[in-house]
């Protein structure tokens, strides 16, 4: 549960890093637990405090929760077009359910990127990979292709199968940021399980940043060439 003085932060962290765009996963908007904050409106508009300049959004739900949704969101310093909201149900799962949302970002008149946010299950690796099957399967049928970034929690390292997935399989991307560091950070566990990849866009410096109290989760970024 975040409150608002955890969102404030998370709005200086990402201006502070001078982000234009942000993938977020366990998104709350307007539910019991989070004061029925939408979290991604807040967020939009603390960075626009920030940053003098609108900033823009678009969640997906990964289910109904207490009064509200629970799921996936793209921040961006520029206009957003939603193209996909992909639910990642497997028939005769029993985990919680999962949303894979991906957007282009129009950077000018005539050059889009496309921005995705997934969020894998936390139990099954058998159910991750099909996450990801699914996920690449929905992209590899974008017509026409772009440029495109996806992040978010893997729920596995790298090595486990859906990150050999994202790499391989059909529609194989890049992984774009840090080789090295720890992402989710808990009192009996860390692990890098947070990554972000790519496709027909060029890594030119990236990095965690440690989120402190307001998230067991640290900040991984990237700069890219587009």
């Amino acid at each position: 549960m975040l409150n608002k003085k955890h969102l404030d932060r998370i709005a200086k962290e990402i201006h502070q890093a001078e982000l234009q765009v942000v993938a977020l996963q366990e998104v709350d908007l307007r539910i019991l637990r989070s004061m029925f904050v939408h979290q991604p409106l807040y967020l939009a508009k603390k960075l626009e405090e920030h940053t003098g300049r609108k900033w823009f959004f678009l969640f997906a739900p990964a289910l109904r929760l207490l009064g509200g949704y629970y799921g996936n969101a793209i921040l961006a310093a520029y206009p957003l077009q939603e193209v996909l909201k992909l639910k990642l149900d497997i028939p005769g799962q029993r985990v919680e359910k999962r949303v894979f949302l991906f957007a282009h970002l129009q950077i000018c008149d005539h050059a889009l990127v496309g921005i995705g946010s997934f969020h894998l299950s936390v139990k099954d690796e058998y159910q991750r990979l099909q996450e990801v099957k699914k996920i690449k399967a929905a992209l590899g049928k974008l017509i026409p292709p772009v440029p495109l970034i996806l992040g978010g929690d893997l729920n596995g390292r790298r090595g486990s199968a859906a990150f050999q997935e994202m790499l391989t399989g059909v529609f194989p991307l890049e992984e774009l940021g840090p080789g090295e560091g720890d992402s989710f950070i808990a009192p009996a566990y860390r692990a890098r399980i947070d990554f972000l990849f790519g496709k027909g866009v060029t890594p030119l410096a990236s990095g965690i940043v440690d989120t402190g109290e307001t998230s067991d989760h640290r900040l991984v970024w990237v700069e890219c060439e587009i």
